[in-house]
């Protein structure tokens, strides 16, 4: 077992203790406590004479618990802690060591704990009550029980009659604030079965930074006051009413400091406050603002004087902000070391990455933490893959990768769709605990089917893959045939109650999906029928959590103007009035045939995928006849990437760029030129394009040949590329490397010689028109898979994309396109065996 130790390596000023590490300690041999036998306790559970009421109801939950996994009956007792299993404060079992728990000046060792077994008990002895019930449940944990997703079907509660444990260790987290919470909130429904989840798996805060928009809130607190002083509020085209704020106004700032000061004052257990701007734009014009500096320095330096006067009255506590939108960008000031800056990892403006950002604001003296976007309902709708909480590589990457750079608190708004991200939310939180969770992230998920599905591990494994975001599932009725028939698979292999019991949550929530896929195709009529099928579904099964009814519910109809919620329907109405909702529960014999159904209903891609190289050379070997130039687009947006091919070489590679076609504050965008021939990976060439919505001439000089790599990254801003005609510039549009371009696009791709079939994937209109021109496939708007035969005098030429929409992906056939045949670069083997033979 391993023993953690918190390092406070010394710098100067008040951020020093910001610095702790975690590091493990050499093993040590535990002495194994026997805790149960033959239904038998073989100790009570003991807490001190004067024990909280909090620290009593973790000893009773302990008890509790160790009661249900070995049948026997664990007594709560009061006592010295020198026997039994002795759960509290160190203070209180004065003959217990502690292991210096408890320093009172240091908030990052609030959290620490203390788990050691020895001859005649067990010590579970927490810094604080929070840490008290942060060792109860991870000495459960270590024991077997599980708390996967909220509620009692994913619960686990091994049965072991012969009870004991071996353990030494000293914990300590390695994010102070862990926190996965609800974007539109939990719905009554699920409001303790989360809170449950939260505790149970140490998804808490150990220190509650406050960071959400908080002007709007300081106006309303003091209505009074910017009634009589309009000039507080931001100068925004000659009108004093912004939500933002006039910082430059020496008033503004003590009636913000005072505000601030009366909230530690209304809540004495307050650990910070947040000072972060209101949402959107609106900044303050006037010309004293401007004085200031950047939107940045003005939100620090409010921030800066806040956290003063706290620091003066309330020593230990903190000051929230994020470093998000226009104030992203780092300051140019020094942040007081009692303002915690959250870097969002999202809606950042200035063209900075999050890793620069993190480094630029750091610089500047702050502490760190990350905001987070797990599932964002608008954005991902529940579905399968679509967030980050459903990407295991994402979690396991950014996690570890956050705190290496300085991160200790994490906020990550989440949503109740257990669905979907219910694998992922669970290892994040073992990973926010202790980052080295991540380098055993296949013994976690192990553990999670092994003790979740049991003998039908193997089928429920192949399901997770299928939703896992790392591997980029497609919405189709390909994924839906397959979720159904893993999940049937599974259910021949138990009849194990508790496991049938998950297998329903996860069939009636793959029936979601389906329901959202029909939704999502319909159209007039049909669509507000597929829609109240939708809904009525979702709050049939909102008790299993596999989806965000509430989420649902309140923002769906409100961006769909073509269906209709009835009023008698809205989320806002009770249960027993709401015409949509049903609770009678799904039958086992109901939910046998949803997913009977979906196998019959949703077929099976019918075609094998083909793997292609990526080492690209020009295609003009193949000797193609000419083609009609296409079009890539109006624009990328994000990153898009070009291949591009240099005959002889020093060159320079000229191209025009226009950028800021959609936005013009995200900062500039940024080109960056990699030859394959570079044996380290760097780029030799790179340029920033300013977003102005002009073209701009710009030159990337290269001394290798051979193929080349042209990056071009924006922050989603819209950024057009123009090159001279014929120069090589194909993009890859495959399954691991989607592209979607903006607007109408018509794009050429190479069949080769003896190809049977065209198969890819499509979620937008158009038509294709094989290698003589004839149409042979339209695409409409629906996504799914698409088929099309080759006759073989159409193979060894080139196919076209004609005024497409949406994503193209290629799978029997080489995933790259150009807007023409002397533009277009491919698999080497592919050139070597089509290219025709001289003599």
């Amino acid at each position: 077992m391993r023993r953690l130790f918190l390092i406070l390596l010394v710098v100067a000023g008040l951020a020093s203790f910001w610095s702790a590490t975690l590091h493990a300690a050499p093993q040590k041999s535990t002495i194994p406590t026997r805790l149960a036998a033959d239904g038998k306790a073989l100790m009570p559970v003991v807490i001190s004479w004067d024990a909280s009421d909090r620290v009593q109801r973790a000893a009773q939950q302990l008890a509790d618990y160790l009661g249900k996994i070995s049948g026997a009956h664990f007594e709560v007792v009061a006592g010295d802690g020198t026997s039994g299993i002795a759960v509290g404060l160190p203070g209180q079992f004065p003959k217990v060591p502690s292991g210096g728990l408890g320093d009172i000046h240091d908030p990052t060792r609030q959290e620490d704990y203390l788990l050691r077994s020895h001859a005649k008990g067990i010590h579970v002895i927490g810094a604080s009550e929070l840490a008290v019930e942060d060792a109860v449940w991870d000495l459960l944990y270590r024991i077997g029980y599980r708390q996967f997703f909220p509620g009692p079907v994913w619960e686990v509660i091994p049965r072991v009659r012969a009870l004991s444990a071996a353990v030494d260790v000293t914990e300590h987290p390695a994010y102070y604030a862990r926190r996965i919470w609800y974007g539109f909130g939990a719905g009554p429904w699920s409001t303790d079965a989360y809170a449950q989840w939260c505790e149970r798996n140490r998804a808490v805060n150990g220190i509650a930074i406050n960071s959400g928009h908080a002007y709007e809130g300081i106006i309303k607190r003091n209505k009074a006051a910017f009634d009589m002083h309009p000039e507080y509020l931001g100068l925004v085209n000659g009108k004093r009413s912004s939500s933002k704020f006039c910082i430059s106004n020496p008033g503004l700032r003590r009636l913000v400091v005072q505000d601030a000061l009366a909230q530690f004052v209304a809540n004495p257990d307050l650990q910070s406050v947040s000072v972060e701007p209101s949402d959107g734009g609106g900044w303050c014009e006037c010309d004293d603002c401007k004085k200031l500096g950047s939107i940045s320095d003005r939100a620090v330096m409010l921030a800066n004087e806040v956290a003063t006067a706290v620091e003066a009255k309330y020593p230990g506590r903190f000051v929230g902000m994020y470093a998000y939108n226009q104030h992203s960008p780092p300051p140019t000031i020094r942040v007081h070391p009692r303002v915690v800056i959250s870097v969002a990892t999202a809606f950042l403006k200035g063209g900075y990455t999050v890793d620069q950002l993190l480094a630029g604001w750091q610089k500047q003296g702050a502490t760190i933490g990350m905001r987070e976007y797990y599932s964002v309902n608008v954005w991902d709708r529940d579905l399968p893959g679509r967030a980050r909480g459903a990407n295991l590589s994402y979690l396991t990457t950014t996690i570890p990768h956050y705190y290496e750079k300085g991160a200790r608190f994490l906020s990550a708004e989440s949503s109740d769709n257990w669905g979907c991200n219910g694998l992922g939310y669970y290892l994040a939180a073992r990973m926010l605990w202790d980052v080295r969770e991540a380098g055993r992230i296949e013994e976690l998920k192990a553990d999670f089917l092994d003790k979740s599905f049991g003998p039908a591990r193997v089928p429920m494994a192949e399901f997770y893959g299928l939703i896992d975001g790392s591997n980029k599932p497609l919405l189709s009725d390909d994924l839906l045939g397959r979720m159904y028939r893993q999940l049937a698979q599974a259910r021949k292999l138990t009849n194990d109650p508790a496991i049938l019991a998950r297998l329903d949550d996860l069939v009636l929530y793959t029936r979601y999906v389906e329901l959202w896929s029909d939704y999502a195709n319909a159209a007039g009529v049909g669509k507000q029928q597929a829609f109240e099928r939708l809904i009525r579904h979702a709050y049939r099964i909102r008790k299993t959590m596999m989806v965000h009814t509430a989420g649902l519910v309140r923002d769906l109809p409100d961006r769909d103007k073509t269906v209709v919620l009835p009023k008698e329907a809205g989320y806002t109405v009770p249960e027993e009035k709401n015409i949509w909702i049903n609770n009678e529960p799904f039958s086992r014999t109901q939910i046998e045939n949803l997913m009977k159904n979906g196998m019959v209903t949703r077929q099976l891609l019918d075609f094998k995928p083909v793997s292609y190289s990526t080492d690209l050379v020009p295609a003009t070997p193949l000797k193609l006849p000419p083609v009609p130039t296409g079009t890539m687009g109006s624009f990328s947006r994000g990153t898009r990437v070009y291949h591009t091919w240099v005959d002889k070489a020093p060159v320079s590679l000229a191209f025009t760029v226009t950028a800021g076609y959609i936005y013009g504050n995200f900062g500039d965008a940024k080109l960056s030129l990699y030859p394959s021939a570079e044996t380290k990976g760097e780029a030799v060439a790179k340029a920033s394009v300013a977003p102005d919505k002009q073209p701009h001439n710009i030159l990337l000089k290269t001394a290798f040949t051979g193929a080349h790599r042209l990056e071009v990254q924006d922050a989603s801003a819209g950024t057009g590329v123009q090159w001279p005609d014929g120069l090589p510039m194909t993009v890859q549009s495959s399954r691991d490397s989607p592209e979607e371009f903006a607007l109408r696009w018509s794009l050429y791709f190479y069949v080769p010689k003896g190809t049977k079939e065209v198969g890819g994937y499509t979620s937008g209109p158009g038509v294709l028109l094989d290698g003589h021109g004839k149409q042979v496939y339209v695409f409409d708007k629906n996504p799914g898979y698409f088929k099309v035969p080759v006759l073989r005098e159409e193979s060894g030429r080139l196919w076209k994309f004609e005024q497409c929409a949406g994503l193209k992906l290629l799978m029997t056939v080489p995933p790259y396109l150009a807007r023409n045949e002397k533009e277009l670069l491919l698999p080497v083997e592919v050139v070597e065996i089509d290219a025709p033979k001289t003599k």
